[in-house]
Order: structure tokens, then C-alpha cells, then sequence
């Protein structure tokens, strides 16, 4: 994907909202879990929803999604930044994909 292609797709309001609200979804389930990589962005998310924003680009930025990515491949593109983000935010080493 380009950087363009990104570009668009987080410029795009309807694929924004989708995410924002697949991750207040997730964040309701997250908020509970004993790992605080999960649980610090679901922390934030639920405190606000503009929260939400850092993971529309890092959505975005996965090399399946367009436009047209159903409501699965959302979540589940979500689901896999979801821990790199809280590692992050913990400052903390980032293995992604565990």
C-alpha cells in the first residue's frame, strides 16, 4: 500500500468511523483483560473516542485495507495493532504479531 493509498483511506470519514467504533468495542472487552498492552488502549479509548484515532492509521496502514474492507477484516486488522499500540504506549519492546 502507498503512502497515498494510506493517506486516503484515513482521510476517508466512513472507514474512520468504522474503526472507531470497532475499537470502542474491543475496548469494552479489553478493559477487564490482565495484560495492561490490551488493557491501556482500551483505558484511553473508553475515556474518549478520539482515542480511537491512532488506530485508524494503524489500520489504515495495513496492506489489505481499502475502502471497500468488510467489518471482519476490520476487527481483525484491529485486533493484530491492538498490542504493539499498548506496548507502545507502556514503552515497552514491540513483537508484532503475538
Amino acid at each position: 500500500m502507498s503512502y497515498l493509498d494510506t493517506f486516503l483511506l484515513t482521510g476517508n470519514f466512513e472507514f474512520q468511523s468504522r474503526i472507531a467504533a470497532a475499537a470502542t468495542q474491543q475496548a469494552l472487552i479489553f478493559i477487564n483483560d490482565e495484560r495492561p498492552e490490551f488493557r491501556e488502549p482500551a483505558r484511553l479509548v473508553i475515556i474518549s473516542s478520539g482515542n480511537a484515532a491512532p488506530f485508524v492509521a494503524l489500520v489504515a496502514g495495513q496492506p489489505e485495507m481499502t475502502a471497500e474492507s468488510t467489518d471482519g477484516d476490520i476487527l481483525a486488522a484491529l485486533q493484530f495493532v491492538w498490542p504493539e499500540y499498548g506496548a507502545a504506549l507502556l514503552n515497552e519492546p514491540v513483537t508484532p504479531g503475538e
